[in-house]
């Protein structure tokens, strides 16, 4: 591995710590709070890859984990999600300072339930370039059950979990009044159980974003990221399984304003995701997997505070050493509330 893919990580974690100190700790002129409760209800046809479909986003994870054991049966899914944001300005210009909590609940399946954290800090300086850094935690996402192949041809049924974690810094440069360009880095970690160790994983990313409002009502998001992940070949020894990746995601996002209280967002996602194993016995050996998903949702303002949504997503994942496509839909009625 180059070993800029090695120094990179550790240089990014360390710029933003300095960046995050140094911001918290200017002067601040005044401040306010604000806080943003949301609550959906989906339903779900595939439990295991609902949360990988969901965070299929230029905003969010786009690479959530392998999945390898999907069509695991239907579900409905609760979804609180509170955010809590205090801005103000210091010496700098503006600064926000942001936490966000949620998670799935799953009806039946409840394995399938886990919790989403993130925090965020944000300043924007005199060149009204804005500097953000995230750091986003997933504990105890449970995958489903899957079969854990050793060298001796032994297989068991296990129980597949991971906690995540990525940081991220978003560089954001305004050039014009209708048009802003962001570059995205991005470095992170996903721990598995004890069964699949050996799957542990970093990764890092990079790519553009471009936003551009089109029209007073309409606006347009496109981006592109390159990553890359490194399985733990330390815990490889007696198990030919190995999830390394490179992986290839593009999306656009269109938002509309149709009327005075109702707006539509229409976003097409592909991810190409190309496995590097060396083990030729490897399941993963010389596969890749294509996706395509699209989403559709309708938002309609209520009141000065509150939205509600109406939303459809559909993923069709291919695998190229399976036969079938794997096609996914999620379905939603939400409710935001902006204090």
């Amino acid at each position: 591995m180059p070993l800029f893919c090695l120094i990179m990580p550790h240089k990014l974690l360390k710029k933003t710590a300095l960046f995050t100190c140094v911001t918290m700790m200017s002067p601040v002129i005044y401040a306010e709070w604000n806080a943003k409760f949301d609550t959906n209800m989906y339903y779900t046809d595939d439990v295991a890859l609902f949360s990988v479909t969901r965070r299929l986003s230029l905003k969010d994870d786009p690479t959530q984990p392998v999945v390898d054991r999907p069509n695991q049966g239907g579900d409905f899914v609760y979804e609180p999600d509170v955010e809590l944001e205090w801005s103000g300005h210091n010496a700098l210009g503006a600064l926000t300072v942001g936490m966000e909590a949620g998670g799935y609940v799953f009806a039946n399946q409840s394995d399938f339930s886990h919790g989403l954290y993130e925090f965020n800090v944000s300043q924007t300086l005199a060149t009204d370039t804005k500097i953000s850094v995230d750091y986003n935690f997933v504990p105890d996402l449970f995958l489903g059950q899957n079969v854990l192949r050793q060298e001796n041809s032994a297989e068991s049924e296990q129980d597949e979990k991971l906690t995540n974690h990525f940081w991220s810094l978003h560089v954001d440069q305004p050039v014009s009044n209708d048009i802003t360009i962001r570059l995205l880095g991005r470095y992170g970690l996903r721990h598995y159980n004890a069964p699949f160790q050996h799957r542990d994983t970093q990764f890092w990313t990079v790519g553009p974003h471009l936003e551009w409002r089109v029209h007073p009502d309409i606006e347009l998001l496109v981006g592109y990221h390159y990553e890359r992940g490194i399985a733990d070949h330390q815990h490889t020894i007696n198990v030919s399984d190995d999830i390394s990746y490179v992986n290839h995601y593009a999306s656009a996002e269109i938002k509309l304003r149709l009327t005075e209280r109702l707006s539509s967002v229409f976003i097409i996602d592909y991810e190409k995701n190309t496995f590097t194993s060396q083990y030729i016995n490897d399941e993963h050996h010389g596969a890749s997997e294509n996706l395509f998903q699209g989403e559709v949702e309708l938002v309609y303002t209520l009141d000065n505070v509150t939205n509600i949504k109406l939303g459809w997503q559909h993923g069709n994942r291919k695998v190229t050493t399976e036969s079938q496509n794997i096609k996914n839909n999620n379905v939603w009625l939400g409710v935001e509330y902006t204090f």
